[in-house]
């Protein structure tokens, strides 16, 4: 269903999608060589049409080229048919046609998706009642649910900016005060009345990336308000990583930021100057006569002007209107319309408020030309902006995390954490959402000790200044708001292969020898600076919760991990209680522990394994986390289906064949005829990696040994008598194999790539081995963190309504053990999402299911419990006891006195 409703969408929004469609005209000729069937005619139409085919194939999975077209014809009859009045034959007057269809699109997909309850924007998510306007679009929302809608709103919030529709719906109910305005941001509300009842009891957000932790807008207004060099700035970097999608050789993306900037800075200032002429006419008389090309700049959309032209003429209208010393970190929108002044919204928000209210005077007014030249520039503005937002929002066009990783790395990179503000804006951003209570903040941990503490001082600071501005806790310390907590992670990280053990026993200093042996180390290292800061800085226990392993899955094994986990979490030093200056005794908040998993990989047992090992290796318990854990619930009859043949490392299929070896000897329900293939595949398997160097016997045993020891230090197992005089001592043998792990000769032949086919006796084992880890899950009170968007992306889901959430806890089957979950966003910029909106697709999945509505919210009730009562962040202490820990830390982290150097 969900690749009908997203092919739809790129169809029905294609000429204000992206750059593909820049220059206008094309489509405004295309129109009218409908009305005039010469050959000529006919041939540019096909050419067109072939075009908007091939880019819309290269987006989307369509049934057929056919398809496609049916679509075109239904959302964009005018290249089919003579589908305006025959009247209509000027390049003006179809332009105007054109125009208007367009609006009218975004106007029937906001009366049927977008309401307003309580003073703010939500989701509607009850049946659309067809309307006079609705005409050729009627059967499109009677094809469609209630609960199809909620699909349809999440890809559409991927496609466009869902502000364009919240002003469209702020124009056509009349809402054209600034005072409408406040309050709203990006994000529209998609739970259902009764919902918001559970939710107002509060959310916790449990698994989120503090870098993705911002939203698309805030983005945009930072490249819409930049004015400095490119090359040393944070939007730079960003516009580096930035791709146009129809010209991945364009160098010109600041050029295109640039003129996007030029027309918002033309449109505002031209909205406010109550003139009567057109916007074309009033750039000539205002602006043209000081910089004569930006007449040329603003109406050629064949090419683009340079960047020192555009650099000028923005700076020209800058300090002409006086918006040049607008308030830093602010965007200068509100200095042109100084009524928003006391708004809480965003300038973008401002912006296309007053270019919706703008449009409906003018074409009240009658005035085509200077609408049509308006709309002209508002619409390039808007492609513009379109095609960046699709570089940051994630499409579901391709699974895996290294294909989100791109759309991660941009979304993040135009914010730059030296920024004063930065912690600021992102905190205020989170809490905009009205339930959220508690927040893990995941942040990378630093090379250097003062570099953490500077960061983490920077976002106390911020937090404490918004509980005063915002919550003002200095009047009310009653006051409810959100408390925050930091999860550090480590990045997995890729190691080359090109290793010898030798050299690492001749020099114990060349840990790079070793394969992830430099990698552990600085994992080590890092682990033990935040231990310190922990265990020297009062309170910072109680502010530093936890430690998580992310990012890409593939990269680095467990193995990897278990030393470093097992280091973070020995207690044997860790104190009980900490004096703070003035002799206060502290108790010292516990390290709470999670790990991405089972999220991305490239066979199922890969996936399965991967959980197991972090629960039994890096000795996870009863209140410690799994992160997306997709594996879990994935079916595995689905999987085989759409996976006959895997692709993967054969010492990944090697490490599987011995986990689930593991697993069968110590069950006591054996099946034979699978322990019996599993035996001889392992041998076939470990034979073409071994050879024939060893001239003695390996048995299963060994080989299983080697795999359980390779979750001990790298260091300690390569060479352990001379590490460890007192460790007890290896078999030769398997000391021998522990070494091949580390030898580039066998490196090659374990990473080499090779295709494994799931069997049906494959099959079993799977479904065997996703059983034992679902119960073992359970058993021991592990949590999973189920993120809705994320996991639907990235993950192998068809829907919304097929994630692990629902295969993992059936809400009265009592053959499926009861397992631990919250729900979260992962990376909020990413998906576009947020907290409360990834619990509102879980509750309209359940009715999707055929839950009733009742139990649903009994479920989401518990869920939403168990994601405040499973948060790292305690909340056993009062307002007044927590703002007191948050002062003393914050002195602390100023005090010399608790600096490495004392």
């Amino acid at each position: 269903m969900f690749r009908k409703i997203q092919l739809m969408l790129n169809v029905a929004f294609f000429p204000i999608k992206d750059l593909f469609y820049v220059q206008s005209e094309e489509l405004v000729n295309v129109a009218l060589c409908i009305h005039k069937p010469t050959k000529k005619n006919r041939k540019q139409v096909k050419d067109f049409l072939d075009k908007i085919c091939s880019c819309l194939v290269s987006e989307n999975m369509a049934n057929s080229i056919d398809e496609i077209n049916l679509m075109l014809e239904k959302f964009h009859p005018y290249l089919f048919q003579k589908h305006f009045s025959p009247e209509v034959s000027s390049f003006e007057e179809m332009e105007t046609c054109l125009y208007n269809h367009y609006f009218h699109l975004i106007q029937q997909f906001t009366r049927a998706l977008l309401s307003h309850r309580d003073g703010e924007m939500v989701f509607k998510y009850w049946k659309h009642e067809l309307g006079v306007n609705d005409g050729q679009l009627a059967d499109v929302w009677g094809a469609y649910t209630e609960l199809d809608k909620v699909h349809m709103f999440s890809i559409l919030s991927r496609v466009l900016p869902i502000d364009l529709f919240v002003a469209s719906y702020y124009s056509n109910n009349g809402l054209h005060k600034p005072l409408q305005l406040d309050g709203f941001y990006q994000h529209i509300n998609l739970a259902d009345a009764p919902l918001h009842d559970v939710l107002r009891n509060g959310v916790s957000e449990n698994h989120m990336h503090a870098s993705a932790a911002f939203t698309f807008t805030m983005l945009w207004q930072n490249c819409m308000n930049f004015s400095g060099d490119f090359s040393n700035s944070a939007i730079g970097k960003y516009l580096t990583n930035f791709k146009v999608s129809y010209n991945h050789k364009s160098k010109q993306v600041k050029e295109y930021i640039l003129t996007a900037q030029l027309l918002r800075l033309i449109l505002a200032n031209y909205m406010t100057s109550n003139t009567e002429m057109s916007v074309g006419k009033w750039i000539r008389i205002h602006v043209g006569n000081q910089i004569q090309s930006i007449s040329h700049i603003i109406f050629d959309n064949k090419a683009l002007a340079s960047v020192e032209e555009l650099k000028e003429a923005i700076e020209y209208i800058r300090k002409e209107y006086d918006i040049s010393e607008h308030e830093k970190g602010t965007d200068w929108i509100i200095a042109v319309f100084k009524e928003y002044t006391p708004i809480n919204t965003y300038g973008e928000n401002i912006f296309l408020h007053q270019m919706m209210k703008y449009r409906t005077k003018l074409e009240r007014n009658r005035k085509k030309r200077e609408l049509n030249e308006f709309l002209y520039l508002f619409f390039r503005y808007l492609r513009i902006k379109n095609e960046f937002y699709q570089q940051v929002n994630q499409s579901n066009a391709v699974n895996g995390l290294d294909y989100f990783r791109s759309y991660f790395d941009r979304a993040t990179s135009g914010f730059d954490s030296r920024e004063t503000h930065y912690f600021l804006d992102m905190l205020r951003n989170l809490f905009q959402n009205q339930y959220l209570r508690k927040v893990e903040l995941r942040l990378s941990i630093a090379s250097r000790e003062s570099t953490n503490r500077q960061n983490i001082k920077k976002l106390l600071q911020a937090y404490k200044q918004i509980l005063v501005e915002d919550y003002h806790i200095d009047q009310n310390i009653e006051t409810i708001f959100p408390r925050i907590g930091i999860v550090y992670h480590l990045i997995k990280q890729k190691d080359d292969i090109y290793k010898d053990w030798r050299e690492y026993v001749g020099d114990k200093g060349q840990l790079n020898s070793l394969h992830f042996g430099r990698i552990q180390q600085e994992y080590l290292n890092k682990v033990d600076m935040i231990l310190c800061l922990r265990e020297r800085i009062p309170y910072l226990s109680n502010f530093i919760v936890g430690l998580d392993a992310a990012s890409l899955e593939n990269s680095t094994p467990v193995q990897v991990f278990a030393p470093v986990f097992e280091k973070a979490r020995n207690s044997d030093n860790d104190q009980m209680l900490l004096l703070d200056r003035d002799g206060y005794k502290i108790k010292q908040q516990s390290l709470f522990f999670t790990f991405h998993a089972g999220e991305d990989y490239r066979h199922l047992n890969s996936g399965i394994r991967r959980i197991d090992e972090v629960i039994d290796y890096c000795k996870f318990h009863s209140g410690d986390r799994i992160g997306h854990g997709i594996s879990l619930g994935i079916s595995v009859d689905e999987w085989v289906q759409n996976n006959e043949q895997v692709i993967l490392p054969r010492g990944e299929y090697l490490d599987n064949l011995l986990w689930i070896w593991g697993v069968y000897t110590r069950s006591s329900d054996i099946n034979f005829r699978t322990y019996s293939y599993l035996q001889h595949k392992i041998y076939e398997v470990a034979k073409i990696i071994i050879e024939d160097a060893f001239d003695f016997n390996i048995t299963l045993e060994m080989l299983y040994e080697v795999y359980q020891l390779r979750f001990k230090p790298i260091e300690e197992i390569i060479d352990v008598n001379s590490i460890c005089p007192t460790c007890k001592p290896i078999n030769k043998v398997i000391q021998e194999l522990i070494r091949i792990y580390h030898d580039k000769v066998y490196l090659e032949r374990l990473m080499a790539p090779i295709f494994v086919r799931t069997t049906e006796i494959e099959k079993e084992m799977t479904m065997d081995m996703q059983r034992y880890v679902r119960n073992k899950v359970a058993q021991h009170g592990i949590v999973i963190e189920v993120n809705p968007s994320s996991n639907f992306v990235i993950g192998q889901l068809n829907s919304l309504y097929d994630n692990q959430f629902f295969q993992i806890h059936k809400n009265g089957d009592n053959n499926v053990p009861s397992t631990m979950m919250s729900i979260n966003t992962d990376d909020p910029i990413v998906f576009n999402t947020n907290i409360s909106n990834e619990i509102a697709y879980m509750y309209y999945g359940m009715l999707q299911k055929g839950v009733n509505k009742s139990e649903a919210l009994n479920w989401i009730e518990y869920v939403r419990k168990s994601g405040m009562d499973t948060s790292f962040l305690r909340d056993n202490v009062s307002n007044y006891d927590y703002l007191k820990q948050l002062d003393c830390l914050l002195d602390a982290l100023d005090d010399p006195y608790y600096c490495e150097e004392a």
